[in-house]
């Protein structure tokens, strides 16, 4: 069992082991061995404590706790980062350790922010994700749209990122099997 709650800024630590981890995990065979095997705990760490010692009233972020208080995923999202016309906001990252995986934690997180979007007057949504994820199939199961395909270099490996769009994010609080 876990529980979702509201990142604080003493759960950097947390949040860059599940960061780190999960990026290892995930995308082992996607971007260069390099560039996973130089991700650093103590960078990603820094970059988590900046992030939320920032007040910022239009940026969200929430952790899934377990029974022993061990940050175990998170979510991250607020205003779209790219110019899109359509789309209101932007899921930016979302990562749970490979243990707990495919347990419905990823969707309690992404109700949790999709929530607190609509608390702001949000409709809409979209995300970016590597197109060898496996969690494409979740973002489709939620009801996500592929709306185009993008690339980006990781240690001069072109790597396609696929976005997915969400029109009306109520249609993710609907009952789904995923």
């Amino acid at each position: 069992m876990v529980t979702i709650r509201e990142a604080r800024i003493e759960d950097a630590a947390g949040m860059a082991k599940v960061h780190v981890d999960s990026w290892r995990t995930t995308y082992a065979g996607i971007v260069p061995d390099t560039y996973l095997a130089n991700l650093s705990y103590a960078e990603r760490e820094n970059l988590w404590h900046d992030i939320l010692g920032r007040a910022s009233g239009n940026k969200y972020r929430f952790v899934a706790v377990n029974e022993e208080g061990q940050i175990v995923g998170f979510v991250s999202g607020g205003p779209k980062r790219n110019g899109d016309p359509v789309y209101q906001a932007e899921l930016y990252s979302i990562y749970l350790l490979q243990e707990y995986q495919g347990r419905g934690i990823g969707r309690q997180l992404t109700r949790r922010l999709v929530e607190r979007f609509l608390q702001a007057g949000i409709r809409s949504m979209l995300l970016w994700v590597f197109a060898g994820n496996p969690a494409c199939r979740f973002y489709e199961a939620l009801g996500g749209q592929r709306l185009r395909i993008e690339q980006a270099d990781f240690d001069g490996v072109t790597v396609d990122e696929v976005a997915y769009g969400w029109l009306d994010i109520r249609e993710i609080l609907r009952e789904k099997k995923i």
